[in-house]
C-alpha cells in the first residue's frame, strides 16, 4: 500500500515564504536579508553546509532575525538534529511570535520527536495566526488522520480544498484511510 507522507515537502515549502523583520522592530540589515534568501535557496537545493554558513553570517548582523533562525531550524531538521532544530524554532518564535512558518515548523519537529499533542497544538496555533497557511493545514489534516481523528481531518481537508487545487488533495484523500487509533499508513519524515 502506498504510504502518505507527512511534513516533507509541506514543511520545506515554507522557504518560499521568506519574510523580513524582527519583533524588536529592528529591521534586518539588507546584507542579512540577502544572505537569508541565498541560504533558503541553498537549503532547497540540499546544500546544507552552505546554507548554514550563510545563515550564521546573517545572524551576526542581527541575532534576533527570526526568518534566519527559522531557516537554520530547517537546516538542522534536514540534518536530523531535532533538538537543535527545536532550539532555533523557539528562538525564532521568541523574536517574532507571529512568524507562522516557525510555529508550523515547531509542530513538525514535535511530530518527528513523537510529541504529537504538542505538534497538533503548534499546527492549530499556526492556523490561528494565519487561517490560510496551507502547510499548517496540510500538516493538521495528516496528523489528524495519523491520530485517527477523522472528523478533524475531514473538517480541515474541506477548508484546505478552498485554499489549494482541489485535485491535489482529493486524490491524496482517496488514498488515505482514516485508521483506528494505533494503526496508520502515514509516516513522519
Amino acid at each position: 500500500m502506498k504510504r502518505a507522507t507527512f511534513a516533507g515537502p509541506v514543511f520545506l515549502s515554507v522557504l518560499s515564504g521568506f519574510l523580513a523583520g524582527c519583533l524588536a522592530k529592528v529591521p534586518a540589515h539588507p546584507e542579512a536579508q540577502r544572505l537569508n534568501l541565498q541560504a533558503a535557496r541553498e537549503l532547497q537545493q540540499g546544500r546544507l553546509d552552505r546554507a548554514a554558513t550563510r545563515l550564521a553570517v546573517s545572524l551576526e548582523y542581527n541575532p534576533c532575525y527570526a526568518e534566519a533562525l527559522h531557516n537554520l531550524a530547517l537546516v538542522e531538521l534536514s540534518r536530523g538534529r531535532l533538538e537543535l532544530a527545536e532550539k532555533h524554532e523557539l528562538e525564532a518564535i521568541e523574536c517574532r511570535p507571529e512568524l507562522v512558518q516557525a510555529v508550523n515548523g515547531l509542530g513538525v519537529i514535535y511530530w518527528r520527536q513523537g510529541r504529537k499533542e504538542l505538534a497538533m497544538e503548534a499546527f492549530a496555533r499556526a492556523l490561528e495566526l494565519d487561517p490560510g497557511c496551507i502547510d499548517a493545514r496540510k500538516n493538521l489534516v495528516l496528523a489528524a488522520v495519523e491520530l485517527g481523528d477523522c472528523t478533524l481531518a475531514k473538517t480541515h481537508l474541506a477548508r484546505l480544498e478552498l485554499l489549494v487545487d482541489r485535485q491535489e488533495w482529493v486524490s491524496s484523500w482517496e488514498r488515505i484511510r482514516c485508521p483506528q487509533a494505533g494503526h496508520s499508513d502515514l509516516e513522519a519524515r
